[in-house]
């Protein structure tokens, strides 16, 4: 009679363990398919302008990456939007159910950019479950792609602006419903984004 094979104890359990954990890091969002006025949340306000396109020249993740072009005036503002809850519903198109995620497990997000160098700031924007606002501030200090950390301890909820309907708790309620990026550098300018991940930082 041949003998069964068997496992020991010990690659049992890791076996078990290494089930049970989640991954190091979630892709949300790598831009595919048609990126337009039907599938992104954008717009712009006191005579500045935006446009938001595929790109797949510059990429990192997939086919392609979001590019923004824009004219930023020195009073006006601007958003790019991506997620749930939005005034554009097309905009939903994340790779993952903001409440399929185990938000517990993971401490960053983490964004693809593309910069300038022109040493101003692009603010990234959560928008939590309760409608609140929470922004981290990224400097265009470099060029060409760069993997930009942004640790959620370190966004705050922003004293500018919040929707009339926000829950303002000033606590960042999860799931994470929605993203934006905002240019605050004034002029005509472009950038590109790639691979919205969710992190988890030792």
């Amino acid at each position: 009679m041949k003998k069964l094979g068997y496992f020991p104890l010990s690659l049992i359990v890791l076996f078990l363990v290494g089930c049970s954990q989640s991954p190091k890091e979630v892709l949300l969002d790598s831009f595919e398919g048609e990126l337009n006025k039907e599938t992104v949340d954008f717009g712009s306000a006191e005579g500045s302008s935006v446009q938001v396109f595929a790109d797949r020249d510059k990429k990192v993740c997939g086919d392609q990456s979001l590019k923004i072009e824009y004219n930023l005036k020195p009073t006006g503002y601007m958003w790019v939007s991506r997620g749930y809850n939005l005034d554009v519903k097309g905009a939903a198109k994340w790779q993952v159910h903001p409440k399929d995620v185990e938000w517990s497990k993971y401490n960053s997000v983490s964004v693809q950019m593309y910069g300038s160098n022109s040493n101003g700031v692009i603010a990234l924007d959560l928008k939590d479950k309760g409608g609140e606002i929470w922004r981290f501030l990224i400097d265009d200090d470099f060029s060409g792609w760069k993997e930009i950390i942004c640790p959620i301890i370190e966004f705050f909820p922003r004293s500018d602006w919040q929707p009339d309907i926000a829950e303002k708790n000033e606590i960042l309620d999860f799931p994470l419903m929605s993203f934006q990026f905002e240019p605050r550098i004034f002029g005509v300018n472009e950038f590109y984004f790639d691979c919205f991940k969710l992190v988890n930082l030792k």
